[in-house]
């Protein structure tokens, strides 16, 4: 994806130019089509392309319009023609960033709902001295901001925060979130930087930043037809249109292909559209990893039945979560290497191995299959549908539909009606977090702080009058959010990924058909395998649904335990006051020997922590101990923030 980022200095003062071209260091390896930078007055604004589409090559940004309005616009508008022709504009030759001026210019703020498609923006107001910072329904692209003494910074990626030699004081909140393995949102690891959420935008006037949706996760209004073939047809036509905006032959693309039926159906489908136009048309390239040594991973099978369809072979890389080091990589490569927690020398050795086998083709776009398991019925769970029955007062069909669920999975129907009212209370009254689920070693503050993200995760689901699956695919589609790989940066490459599942027009078609159609007793994925029982191979149509990766992690963990003892020994997190050594010890012995099997994912979390706070330690400032700056960061769903440093 290209980089926007941007300035805004507080009223009289006056921004250079070199001061953007100074922000535009950070980021420039990942933009190789250049930088280009506007300042005017107070605001400054800087644009490095990464060309990965047709249009994308008709910007010239930053742009400017008559009414002095400036835009920094990163992505694709999928509606183009459609906005075009609702502004009276020809379409013919004109950018998106050009379109989304005129679309401001006409419906003002209100136009971010407008645009559809994979995006981030930032906008500045000419006329009413307001700075907009928006990001699309999907968050498709990351965009961070720091508002410091009346100074706002923007940028795609956190390495333009860094461009000076300032030491980042930790984000207190961020840490207790990820050792906790709670949703991250808008948290980044650094005090005072944080992202817009997906779905939103923030205007930005004066010393005051307001948050506001311009999309809502949790759909009003249903679709409703006569017959299946209906919704089928639906179906097929929204994910046809939906590949198509992601899979066109304007750039080389790597699709992911896996065995399961996600992704599989993406490279199909694709397939199924460029031989539509021309029989001898170009397939996408596709890329496949593959684990022999993992029993519930057998994917090679899948995937070579999809090559042999197609009649293309991908490029196959053998992986192993058993290759984890718990080693920090070499600092070598220099800044950024260690700018979000989680890299260790078997993640850069990944990559390194994925660019000798694809740098030839130089791949900008990757093609992803995420979300498609749970926006399409993966897991066939009753109780969103048997709760909207029971909530809306229809007994009959209440006991009728939990039968026919109880005879397909052999469960006793009080069961199922006991978990259709603990589900659809839960919704509507969610416990908050219980200390017993978190890890024993996490510091008594960190807990407060956990109690207080979920208090405010449970403010935002609870929609009282809604339907039980509404709320319901609300919640999926957050937990989809924490799951996008470009929130995991990259060291080497940052290509652009692109998620055919999440378009938003399909997305608003599945969250407003009834639940049945997706999952149906004894056939998950039920609407999926009748549309697109045509294009996709049989075998991964009907395959059993993917076994759980659990036997490489833990044979890891049980290898490295001499190694993750001494790491954990006396941990740096410790000094930070974040976690408790003596509580931490004893779990760490249980853990890497093998007798504790619930709580490998957390020491994990507790592991990755460390190695980035041992690689960060000159650029993290060291604070007085227990000394905390709350800070509200947004006037609407205010979060709290916490500068951290090590114990005397």
């Amino acid at each position: 994806m290209s980089v926007i980022f941007g300035v805004r200095k507080p009223v009289g003062q006056i921004i250079p130019r070199q001061e953007i071209l100074q922000l535009a260091t950070g980021t420039e390896r990942y933009a190789p089509d250049g930088t280009f930078v506007y300042a005017l007055g107070r605001i400054g604004m800087g644009f490095q392309p990464l060309h990965t589409t047709g249009r994308s090559r008709l910007e010239s940004q930053p742009t400017v319009d008559s009414y002095d309005n400036v835009v920094v616009f990163d992505g694709r508008l999928d509606n183009h023609n459609d906005l075009a022709h609702s502004l009276n504009i020809d379409d013919k030759g004109v950018s998106d960033s050009s379109l989304v001026l005129a679309a401001f210019a006409h419906w003002g703020e209100n136009c971010f709902s407008q645009l559809v498609g994979d995006w981030a923006l930032a906008l500045w107001s000419g006329t009413g001295r307001v700075l907009y910072l928006a990001r699309d329904h999907a968050g498709t692209r990351t965009l961070f901001l720091q508002n410091a003494n009346g100074t706002l910074r923007w940028s795609t990626y956190l390495e333009t925060f860094f461009t000076e030699a300032i030491r980042q004081p930790i984000d207190e909140e961020f840490a207790a979130a990820f050792l906790s393995s709670l949703p991250i949102r808008e948290l980044t690891p650094y005090q005072g930087i944080w992202a817009v959420p997906p779905a939103h935008y923030l205007v930005v006037q004066n010393d005051k930043i307001t948050k506001k949706p311009h999309w809502q996760w949790m759909a009003e209004g249903d679709i409703r037809y006569k017959s299946d073939a209906q919704y089928e047809e639906h179906f097929l036509t929204l994910f046809r249109q939906s590949v198509a905006r992601r899979a066109g032959p304007d750039t080389p693309i790597l699709a992911e292909l896996s065995g399961g039926m996600d992704s599989t159906s993406i490279v199909c489908m694709s397939d199924h559209i460029r031989r539509s136009a021309a029989p001898s048309a170009e397939l996408v390239d596709t890329i496949s990893f593959y684990d022999d040594s993992e029993p519930s991973w057998d994917e090679k099978p899948y995937f070579s039945t999809t090559e042999a369809k197609r009649g293309k072979v991908g490029i196959h890389v053998e992986t192993s979560f058993t290759d984890i080091t718990f080693v920090p990589p070499d600092s070598s490569l220099g800044p950024g290497l260690h700018i979000w927690p989680g890299l260790d020398n078997r993640s850069l050795e990944q990559e390194r191995k994925i660019q000798q086998y694809t740098g030839h083709r130089d791949y900008r776009v990757i093609l992803s299959g995420i979300g498609g398991d749970e926006l399409l019925g993966g897991v066939p769970a009753p109780a969103p549908e048997l709760a909207d029955y029971l909530i809306s007062a229809n007994l009959g069909q209440l006991l009728r539909r939990s039968t026919e669920w109880c005879i397909a999975s052999r469960t006793p129907l009080l069961h199922a009606l006991y978990e259709t009212v603990v589900f659809a209370a839960g919704l509507y009254w969610p416990s908050i977090v219980n200390g017993r689920v978190m890890p024993s070693w996490i510091k008594p503050r960190l807990r407060r702080i956990c109690l207080d993200i979920e208090r405010r995760d449970v403010a935002r689901d609870r929609r009282f009058g809604a339907r039980p699956s509404v709320v319901s695919n609300g919640r999926t589609w957050w937990s989809i959010m924490e799951t996008l790989p470009h929130l995991v940066p990259g060291v080497l490459a940052r290509p652009e990924y692109r998620f055919p599942y999440l378009d938003r027009d399909l997305v608003d078609f599945l969250f407003r058909i009834p639940r049945e159609q997706l999952v149906r007793p004894g056939r998950r994925r039920s609407l999926m395998r009748r549309a697109l029982r045509e294009i996709v191979p049989i075998e991964v149509l009907e395959r059993r649904r993917k076994g759980y990766i659990a036997r490489g992690p833990l044979v890891a963990i049980q290898n490295a335990r001499d190694t993750i003892q001494t790491l954990l020994a006396h941990p740096l997190a410790a000094e930070y006051g974040l976690i408790d050594p003596v509580e931490l010890r004893p779990s760490v012995d249980l853990i890497t020997s093998g007798k504790e099997m619930k709580q490998w994912p957390i020491l994990l979390k507790a592991i990755a922590f460390e190695l980035w706070l041992r690689a960060n330690t000159g650029n993290l400032a060291l604070g007085q101990t227990g000394l905390t700056q709350v800070h509200a960061r947004v006037s609407s769903g205010q979060t709290r923030s916490a500068q951290v440093g090590p114990r005397d």
